[in-house]
C-alpha cells in the first residue's frame, strides 16, 4: 500500500537517499527543497510518483498553500529541513535565518498536522546529548552544554528545542503520531566535504594528507547512510505512536587517527595524517567531547533496527563514488 509522503530538505544529502528508497517502494511523494536542481540520484522518478517542489518551509503561505493544500495532505511526514552541522553555527551570518529554518519552520509543519492522521517523523543530532562524559548514551541522558556564548552549542540547542515541541504536541494531540531520530555521524556518497569522512576524502583525493585536530585519540561511531535510511524508515512504520526518540547509529567505537589511516589504506596512498591544534583554527569555539557513542537498544527492541554496514565497506563505497566523481 502506498502513502503520500512529504519530504522537506530533498535535495540534501539525507533527503536524496531517502526520497530514492521512498521512490523505490512506490509511495506518492512531495519531495520540497530550497534547491532549485532536482537531484540525479532521483530525478528519474520525478512525474511518476516524485512531485518535485521548489520553496521554503520558512514562508508560511507557502507551507499552508502549496505543501498543505488540503487537511491530512500526507499520511507521513519526513522532515529534514534544516541548516545542519556545528561549522555552520560557529561561522554564521545571518543568525536569524539560521533560527527560521530550524524552529519557526518546524512550528509551520507541525501547525498543519494538528488534529489529523500524520505521522511526523524528525530527525534531530547526536549533539542533543552535548559533552555528557558518560556512555554510551541513551535517549533520556542528560544533556550537558558549554556555555551560550560558545556558538558551536547553538546547533544543539536549536534542535533540542524542536525536539521539545514535537514531543509536547505529540503528547497533548493523540490523533498524530511523532518521532524523533537522533543521527550518529551519518556518511556516504554525496556527502558535502565540511564532514570527517568525506573532508578527509577529499583531502587523500587531492594528494593532502587529512588533517586531525588534537591527538586523534577522540572516538566517534559512525553510520552508513544506507543503514540510517532504513532506521528513519523502520521508525515510520514500526513507533507504537508514543512521542519518543530513539538513536540510531553504529556502534564501533572509532578513533579519528585510525579513521584516517583506514582512508589512507583504501585510497592506498603514502602519506600519513597531520595533526593540528584546533585552538588554531577555532580558537575559543572548539568544545567537543571525547567520545560521542549511542546505545541503540530501544531502536533495536522497538523497531528491529541495527546498522549493519562495516566502517570500513562504508568508506569504501564512500571513496569510490567520490573517485569516480573525480574522473567523470
Amino acid at each position: 500500500m502506498s502513502d503520500r509522503i512529504l519530504v522537506t530538505g530533498a535535495a540534501g544529502f539525507i533527503g536524496q537517499h531517502l526520497v530514492e528508497r521512498l521512490a523505490e517502494d512506490g509511495h506518492e511523494i512531495t519531495a520540497v527543497d530550497i534547491d532549485q536542481q532536482v537531484p540525479d540520484s532521483y530525478s528519474h522518478h520525478i512525474g511518476d510518483n516524485v512531485d518535485y517542489i521548489r520553496g521554503s518551509i520558512i514562508h508560511k503561505n507557502f507551507v499552508d498553500s502549496v505543501l498543505f493544500p488540503y487537511p491530512n495532505a500526507y499520511e507521513r511526514v519526513f522532515h529534514l529541513a534544516a541548516i545542519v552541522g556545528v561549522d555552520r553555527y560557529i561561522d554564521v551570518n545571518d543568525p536569524l535565518y539560521v533560527t527560521n529554518v530550524n524552529i519557526t519552520g518546524t512550528r509551520y509543519l507541525l501547525e498543519k498536522i494538528q488534529n489529523t492522521d500524520t505521522h511526523f517523523i524528525y530527525p534531530s543530532t547526536s549533539e542533543v546529548y552535548g559533552k555528557n562524559p558518560e556512555v554510551p548514551w541513551s535517549e533520556g541522558d542528560d544533556r550537558v552544554l558549554g556555555p551560550p556564548e560558545t556558538s558551536r552549542w547553538s546547533y544543539s540547542a536549536m534542535k533540542a528545542v524542536c525536539e521539545h515541541m514535537i514531543h509536547m504536541l505529540g503528547e497533548t494531540d493523540r490523533s498524530i503520531t511523532t518521532t524523533v531520530v537522533r543521527p550518529f555521524n551519518v556518511y556516504g556518497p554525496y556527502q558535502r566535504p565540511k564532514f570527517v569522512i568525506p573532508k578527509f576524502i577529499e583531502m587523500v583525493l587531492n594528494g593532502e594528507p587529512p588533517t586531525v585536530y588534537g591527538d586523534g585519540t577522540q572516538k566517534r561511531c559512525f553510520t552508513y547512510m544506507g543503514d540510517f535510511v532504513e532506521g528513519l524508515i523502520a521508525a515510520s512504520e514500526r513507533d507504537p505512536g508514543t512521542p519518543r526518540a530513539y538513536n540510531l547509529g553504529g556502534t564501533t567505537e572509532t578513533k579519528i587517527s585510525d579513521l584516517a589511516e583506514m582512508i589512507i589504506e583504501i585510497a592506498d596512498v603514502d602519506m600519513s595524517p597531520e595533526y593540528v591544534n584546533p585552538e588554531d583554527v577555532y580558537d575559543d569555539e572548539y568544545d567537543q567531547p571525547t567520545k560521542r557513542i549511542p546505545d541503540v537498544s530501544r531502536a533495536r527492541d522497538i523497531l528491529g533496527w541495527e546498522a549493519d554496514t562495516s566502517l570500513e565497506e562504508g568508506i569504501r563505497r564512500t571513496y569510490e563514488q567520490a573517485k569516480k566523481e573525480r574522473e567523470s
